[in-house]
C-alpha cells in the first residue's frame, strides 16, 4: 500500500524512508552540499530516525 501524503502524523515527523524520493529531496534541500546518494547512505548508516540522520549530515559538513 502506498503512503498517502495527506495523512501525516508523528510517525512521519520521526522517520525517513530512503525509498521515497520526496523525503530524500526534503533532506537534500536542508543539506544542499550533500548529494542524494550521500543522503541515502546516511539513512542506511544511521537508520530511519530523522534526528539521527540530520545530526550525522550536520557533522559531515566540511
Amino acid at each position: 500500500m502506498s503512503d498517502d501524503k495527506k495523512l501525516t502524523g508523528k510517525q512521519d515527523d520521526l522517520r525517513v524512508d530512503a525509498k521515497d524520493p520526496s523525503e530524500v529531496e526534503y533532506l537534500h534541500q536542508q543539506f544542499p552540499w550533500k548529494t542524494h546518494e550521500e543522503i541515502k547512505e546516511a539513512i542506511k548508516t544511521k537508520g530511519p530516525f530523522r534526528e539521527d540522520i540530520e545530526a550525522y549530515l550536520r557533522k559531515g559538513k566540511a
